[in-house]
C-alpha cells in the first residue's frame, strides 16, 4: 500500500571543505643599489594575503600575494632599514562536490621562515605558509511533513531552524592622503606598516547591506637624520560601503567579517617639498552572510493500525545559528627582560594570534595566544628586536536559550600599550573577540514510508477497552503503537493532556 507523502525542504549549511594547502617561500635576494649593506638581521617575516577566491564546479581557486620583509641594521649598527620582496601565489583545491554559490572563508597562516645573510648584500630565505579555506554550501534535503493514508498515526515535531537567505563577498578600497602629526620629522623611508578594518555598524536596506567602520593604519618610518630613532604614526580612516546582498531584511541574523586584503603606501611631498604625507590605498574584503529563521514541521515517527510499515530514514546533523557576538578584553601582562635591557621601545605590535571558544557554566569562554613583537633600543642606544608569546583567557556571561551549544571564535589585537619598568615591560593589549553561537541538532529524518501488506497487524477486537498498568513517565506514543490505537484516543478516554503518563496507575485503552 502506498501513502501520499507531503514533503518540505530542509535547508541547512554544509561544510564542503575545511583545510589548507601549503605554499613554499624560496628566495635568493640581492639587495638593490639604494639599500645599504647588512650588518645584522633583526627580523624576517612573510606576510601572505589572499586577494581573490572563486569556485568553478568542484574546484576552489585562491589567488594572492606574499611580501617578505627584512628589518636589518646597516654597517653602522645604529639605523634600522627595511627591505621588501613580493611574489604572487595561487592554490587550486579539489572539493568533494560542486559548490556553486557557496560561502568561502579564506585566510593564511605562516608556518615558518628562515633567513640568513650569505654576504652583506645577499639574502637566502626559505619558509612556507598555508592558504586555508572553509567552504560552506547550502545543502537542501526533503523531510516528510505529513502522511496521508488510512490507519496511519504520526508523531510530529516542529523546529525553528535558520538558513542563509543572502550573502555577499565583495572587495572595496579605502583611499586617503594622511599628514604627519605636528612636530614629527619628515618621512624618508617606511620601515613597517600594517592595517586592520573595524566594523562599527551596519544596516540592511532593499537587498543591500550598508557597512560603516574604519581602517586603522600604523606606520613606523625613518627620517633623514640617520642618528634618530624611527618614528611612529597611527591613523583611523572612516568608511561607508554598500554591499550587494540579495534576500536580506532587517530581521536577519548577520555575520559580517572585514579583512585587509592589501595595502599600498607612498611618501608624498607637501607644497614646500618636505615629505610629510602618506598616500594610502587599503583593500578591504567584506564577507557577509544573512540568516533567517523559519519553522519546519516533520514526521519523526509513524505506525499503521493495519500493517507493519517500512520506514527509511537518515541522520542529519545541523548547526543552527543563534547569534554572533563581539567582545573586547583588555589583557594585562608583563614581560621579563633580564637578558635584553631596554631603554626605549620604538614600536610594539602583534602578528600572530589563535583563539577558541566554548560554552559552559552559563558563559562563553575564550582561550588563545598572541605574540608581542618589540622593536626597541637597548641601554647602549642600539636597535634590538625580540618576540614573546602570551597566553590569555576571557569569559563573558551568556544565557543560552537552546541546548548543545557550540562556538566558533575569531580575534585580532587592536592595539598594545606599554610601560617600561625596572625589570621589564608592563603591557595592556586590546583584544577584539568575536564568537558565532550555534545550537547543534542531530535529527533522524524520515525519507520514505510504505506499508508491508504481507504483515498485517493483529488488533484485539474482543473488547472495546483494554486495561494497561502504566509507570510514571511512560510514553503514550509507545503505548498507542503497542495496542494499535491512537494517542488522542488514549488521552480522551483517560482525561490526559500531556504526551507522557504523569502517575503510575491504570489506563483504559480504546480498541
Amino acid at each position: 500500500m502506498d501513502y501520499m507523502l507531503n514533503r518540505e525542504a530542509l535547508a541547512a549549511s554544509e561544510v564542503i571543505y575545511d583545510g589548507c594547502q601549503e605554499q613554499p617561500v624560496d628566495l635568493d635576494i640581492s639587495l638593490p643599489d639604494y639599500c645599504p649593506d647588512i650588518q645584522r638581521i633583526l627580523k624576517c617575516q612573510v606576510y601572505p594575503r589572499i586577494t581573490s577566491r572563486s569556485i568553478t564546479g568542484d574546484r576552489l581557486e585562491l589567488e594572492g600575494n606574499y611580501t617578505v620583509k627584512i628589518l636589518y641594521l646597516d654597517s653602522g649598527g645604529l639605523t634600522v632599514h627595511c627591505y621588501e620582496s613580493g611574489q604572487s601565489f595561487s592554490a587550486v583545491i579539489a572539493l568533494k562536490q560542486n559548490a556553486d554559490n557557496a560561502q568561502i572563508f579564506a585566510f593564511t597562516r605562516v608556518e615558518y621562515i628562515n633567513c640568513r645573510a650569505t654576504s652583506p648584500r645577499r639574502l637566502d630565505i626559505h619558509g612556507s605558509f598555508s592558504a586555508c579555506a572553509k567552504v560552506i554550501g547550502q545543502g537542501e534535503s526533503e523531510v516528510i511533513s505529513n502522511i496521508d493514508g488510512d490507519g496511519v498515526e504520526e508523531q510530529k515535531s516542529t523546529l525553528t531552524l535558520n538558513k542563509v537567505v543572502g550573502f555577499a563577498q565583495q572587495q572595496f578600497t579605502v583611499e586617503e592622503v594622511l599628514e604627519l602629526g605636528q612636530g614629527k620629522p619628515p618621512a624618508d623611508n617606511i620601515i613597517r606598516s600594517d592595517a586592520f578594518a573595524v566594523l562599527q555598524d551596519y544596516t540592511a536596506v532593499a537587498n543591500k547591506l550598508m557597512v560603516k567602520g574604519e581602517v586603522c593604519i600604523k606606520f613606523v618610518y625613518s627620517s633623514n637624520d640617520n642618528e634618530s630613532a624611527p618614528e611612529v604614526m597611527e591613523y583611523a580612516v572612516p568608511f561607508n560601503e554598500m554591499l550587494d546582498c540579495d534576500g536580506v531584511t532587517e530581521n536577519c541574523i548577520f555575520n559580517i567579517q572585514l579583512n585587509v586584503a592589501g595595502m599600498e603606501a607612498q611618501i608624498k611631498n607637501d607644497y614646500s617639498g618636505d615629505q610629510t604625507y602618506f598616500d594610502v590605498q587599503v583593500k578591504v574584503f567584506a564577507n557577509a552572510a544573512a540568516y533567517q529563521n523559519s519553522d519546519i514541521t516533520m514526521v519523526t515517527d509513524a505506525y499503521s493500525k493495519q500493517f507493519e510499515l517500512n520506514i527509511s530514514s537518515k541522520q542529519k546533523n545541523i548547526d543552527n545559528v543563534i547569534e554572533f557576538i563581539s567582545d573586547t578584553d583588555i589583557h594585562k601582562g608583563s614581560l621579563a627582560l633580564e637578558d635584553i635591557p631596554v631603554s626605549k621601545v620604538i614600536d610594539i605590535w602583534n602578528e600572530m594570534s589563535t583563539v577558541s571558544a566554548d560554552y559552559s557554566n552559563a558563559q562563553i569562554n575564550y582561550k588563545g595566544k598572541f605574540n608581542v613583537c618589540i622593536l626597541a633600543l637597548n641601554t647602549e642606544g642600539k636597535p634590538v628586536y625580540f618576540e614573546r608569546l602570551i597566553d590569555f583567557d576571557y569569559a563573558r556571561p551568556y544565557q543560552a536559550k537552546a541546548d548543545n551549544i557550540k562556538c566558533s571564535a575569531t580575534m585580532y589585537v587592536a592595539g598594545i600599550s606599554y610601560r617600561i619598568t625596572g625589570s621589564g615591560i608592563d603591557l595592556k593589549a586590546e583584544l577584539r573577540l568575536s564568537a558565532g553561537v550555534y545550537s547543534q541538532y542531530s535529527l533522524k529524518v524520515i525519507t520514505d514510508v510504505s506499508a508491508d501488506e504481507t504483515k498485517p497487524r493483529a488488533q484485539d477486537k474482543s473488547a472495546a477497552l483494554s486495561i494497561y498498568y502504566a509507570d510514571a513517565g511512560e510514553s503514550l506514543w509507545n503505548i498507542a503503537r503497542e495496542y494499535c490505537t491512537s494517542v488522542n484516543a488514549i488521552k480522551l478516554e483517560n482525561d490526559l493532556t500531556g504526551e507522557f503518563v504523569e502517575n503510575r496507575g491504570m489506563l483504559l485503552i480504546p480498541m
